[in-house]
């Protein structure tokens, strides 16, 4: 024997709404749908690291410290570019999804 509760299948369907009752059980939400912050970061971030890896394969290297340090050199300012664009990206549609899904006054179009 345990001591959970029983339930009874009769009174959980008396609980549910019928669908003549819905418009005044129910409570009208709004769903937002607003973007992953991380992923757009990240995703500037893996931009970035790309493009400095292109730069330093390709680009003739006259300093003299080597690609490697010249892909890293880039990798950090490219990443750093990339993440910051990103962000501001994902905030833009941030703020364009939320202004399209307000509710406006009919007086103020």
């Amino acid at each position: 024997m345990s001591d959970a509760p029983e339930y009874d299948n009769a009174t959980a369907s008396s609980e549910q709404p019928v669908p003549e009752n819905l418009e005044t059980v129910a409570t009208p939400v709004r769903v937002r749908r607003s973007p992953l912050f991380g992923r757009f970061i990240g995703t500037g971030v893996a931009i970035g690291i790309l493009v400095s890896m292109l730069l330093a394969l390709f680009l003739p290297n006259s300093t003299g410290v080597g690609r490697f340090m010249v892909f890293v050199v880039l990798t950090l300012g490219l990443g750093l570019i990339g993440a910051l664009v990103g962000g501001a990206l994902a905030t833009s549609l941030d703020r364009g999804l939320d202004r399209a899904s307000s509710p406006r006054p009919e007086g103020n179009r």
